[in-house]
């Protein structure tokens, strides 16, 4: 009965959407358009044929008029699986079931030759499953398979206009090896433009199949033709070449680009990434996007920060500027897809907005933080972030007997900003004062301020806006929750006064929580500038809010160019590459998505740049000048170049200067060119001591 109803089923039914076309050049299409366009074609024109004309055009139809955007074709059971469990007819994960359905399609395979038949069907196939306990309802899931296939498909465009320019007294024939009815197959040809009426030959309809080499002769009779007069065209040198000249056919070999395998590592991860990775394995392009390295990450913290939404019953969700841009463009996209009751914001702060003027109160605290961020910035521009200008700052440090146009150097620039916190702190806490009163006027403004609990999503690491925000608006701490990308161990403290501590109750890391595991923590230290690069938005940083006519409103830093059009530019590229590789696999899954990925399989893009970079990612990214001091006006790239006569001159100089790199792996491989091998800086420091040992040993005899 289950076979009956799905080989019956009226292909209308299921919605085949085939992607764009594909438009890659196929081997021997030009050949072929060309040989089909002459009046004859014999055997002295295609091998392995006898004199006679070319009555019957037959084409394969999986990597020959079709090629999937899958790498293999059992990938598909991950999206049939994702499809299945979402709708609430499987159990199982998705991984699960894809090694479940293709151990069903071996057994009931098995069974059919073991009856003398070539192939089974995705009738008996999901029969098989049904009487195993894994599915509920046979007839729906092979439905969703069929539907995850469509959803991979795209019409070989190159092939196509070929095939649908046949002289009229040729027919055109499609044939496949497959499970599926051939009333699929003929709704999937019309979708793709192979005709209005194709005639399709299917191993599970006849139960013969090329790979027996049964099919060919029962297509002819079929056809009430010789097999001499039929040119049969495939991918499979053994199944479309072999056994079609075997069983007297013409052949023509359209071999499709080899995909690489799925590699071990990438088999354990979670079913999401493995999808995307055998997409990208499809395109069999060489050279890695930027935001490739990323997408995967922003989607797996996105989906974590729904989650945590709904487990903890919270509705409003304020994604922070800039840390938030992308996620929340993510999540706005999930929001309507899962159909889920969730308010998602931008809330445009800074640490300049929002931090800073909370540490008025700390004012030794502040000048530490403020000195940590100069870099090599003149002394004038220490108390800009306040709101103060440089020329009022250049008399403020006069006024203590210090140089405004000195630059920041070490221990001495610190000393400098110190003083000129302690000598002039009531000026710089006045000027935060105001500027605390405009962030607490624009956050009521945008409903921050209204009771009830909410969600901040930040990339995190200490949690210092949080406790922030607790500190200015005296919303409970318990309204409050945040969500990071990861939180360091020692962001755990107890509150202090009237502004409440983080601990695991009202805050939440995704790639590590407060430390843990601490490979993955010291692998994200060792590139923390890279998080910076990949959740950035295209606009410039927040230094404050000001009045406008209506209210308040964020004030932007104005950066300097032509970095800034530099950055925005990338960010830009790096944006619209991740939101077509969401779209493309939210069509794969028709909204199958899954609650959370772990953070491994999250980070498994971005770990070569963490750890081993390829030469040319660093350059590319060393471009961007990306790393905000704390102005925000002024930005820098993530690796510096150290001189070789400094390497050598000061190597205990240069390590140290590596070490400190807020991109250490792109650092290492950008200052120690070939042919030296690429590798972790814990590495290079470890050679360089083995070095030194050697040549103090060498030097001491």
């Amino acid at each position: 009965a289950a076979h009956t109803e799905i080989g019956q089923t009226e292909v209308g039914q299921i919605p085949i959407t085939p992607l764009v076309d594909d438009t890659r050049p196929v081997p021997w299409v030009e050949e072929l358009r060309v040989r089909l366009a002459r009046t004859r074609l014999t055997s002295a024109q295609l091998p392995g044929a006898q004199q006679a004309d070319i009555q019957i055009v037959s084409c394969d139809i999986f990597d020959t008029a079709f090629s999937r955007t899958l790498a293999r074709p059992e990938d598909v059971h991950l999206l049939t699986g994702a499809r299945a469990r979402a709708a609430g007819l499987i159990h199982v994960e998705p991984a699960a079931f894809r090694e479940l359905r293709r151990e069903a399609e071996h057994a009931t395979r098995q069974a059919a030759e073991e009856a003398g038949q070539d192939e089974t069907t995705i009738a008996e196939i999901y029969e098989h499953l049904r009487r195993c306990g894994v599915v509920t309802d046979p007839d729906a899931v092979a439905h969703l398979e069929w539907a995850a296939e469509c959803a991979v498909l795209r019409p070989v465009s190159g092939l196509r206009a070929v095939l649908t320019a046949l002289r009229p007294e040729q027919k055109l024939v499609f044939v496949s090896d497959t499970i599926l009815p051939g009333a699929w197959l003929a709704g999937l040809l019309r979708a793709g433009g192979y005709g209005a009426d194709p005639i399709v030959f299917t191993s599970a309809d006849t139960r013969r199949s090329k790979h027996t080499g049964r099919l060919f002769p029962h297509i002819a009779q079929a056809l009430g033709c010789a097999t001499a007069e039929i040119l049969h065209i495939g991918d499979n040198p053994v199944t479309d070449v072999r056994n079609a000249l075997r069983h007297g056919l013409r052949a023509l070999h359209l071999p499709r680009p080899a995909c690489p395998p799925e590699a071990v590592e990438i088999a354990s991860l979670h079913w999401l990434p493995r999808v995307v990775l055998s997409h990208r394995r499809a395109q069999l392009t060489s050279n890695t996007p930027l935001h490739q390295y990323a997408s995967l990450l922003l989607i797996g913290f996105t989906l974590f920060v729904l989650a945590e939404a709904r487990r903890r019953g919270t509705q409003k969700i304020y994604f922070l500027a800039r840390d938030g841009y992308l996620p929340l463009a993510l999540a706005r996209k999930l929001i309507v897809r899962l159909g889920l009751d969730i308010d998602a914001r931008y809330l445009p702060c800074s640490r300049q907005s929002v931090v800073m003027p909370m540490m008025r109160h700390d004012m030794p605290a502040l000048a530490a933080r403020i000195a940590e961020s100069m870099l090599d910035q003149r002394l004038k521009h220490a108390v800009e972030f306040a709101g103060i200008d440089p020329d009022a700052a250049s008399g403020m440090l006069r006024a203590i007997g210090e140089d405004p146009e000195q630059r920041y150097d070490g221990a001495a620039g610190k000393a400098s900003i110190l003083k000129l916190f302690d000598q002039h702190a009531d000026t710089i806490h006045a000027a935060l004062a105001r500027r605390e009163e405009a962030a607490l006027a624009y956050l009521g403004q945008e409903g921050f301020l209204e009771p009830g609990p909410r969600i901040i999503v930040d990339v995190g690491w200490r949690g210092s806006t949080q406790t922030a925000f607790s500190a200015l608006t005296g919303i409970p701490r318990e309204d409050i929750f945040g969500c990071y990308l990861g939180l360091f161990a020692d962001a755990l403290r107890p509150g202090q006064g009237s502004t409440p501590g983080l601990d695991p109750a009202n805050a939440r890391g995704y790639l590590f929580s407060f430390g843990d595991p601490k490979p993955t923590l010291d692998l994200v230290l060792d590139g923390y500038a890279l998080f910076e690069l990949f959740f950035s938005a295209p606009h410039a940083t927040v230094t404050h809010y000001r009045p406008n006519d209506t209210g308040w409103e964020p004030a932007h830093a104005a950066e300097a160019e032509p970095g800034a059009s530099q950055r925005r530019a990338a960010l830009a590229a790096i944006e619209a590459g991740v939101m077509a590789e969401f779209d493309t696999l939210d069509t794969m899954l028709d909204g199958a998505w899954p609650e959370e990925i772990d953070p491994v399989s999250a980070l498994v893009d971005l770990k070569p740049l963490l750890s081993r970079p390829p030469a040319s990612a660093v350059r590319s990214i060393n471009r961007i000048a990306f790393l905000n001091v704390l102005n925000g006006s002024t930005s820098v790239v993530p690796v510096n170049r150290v001189a070789w006569h400094a390497m050598l001159r000061d190597p205990e100089g240069a390590l140290r200067r590596i070490r400190n790199s807020p991109w250490r792996a792109g650092s290492v491989r950008l200052n120690l060119p070939w042919p030296i091998p690429a590798m972790e800086f814990a590495d290079m420091e470890h050679r360089y001591g083995v070095l030194r040992r050697i040549l103090g040993r060498i030097m001491r005899r």
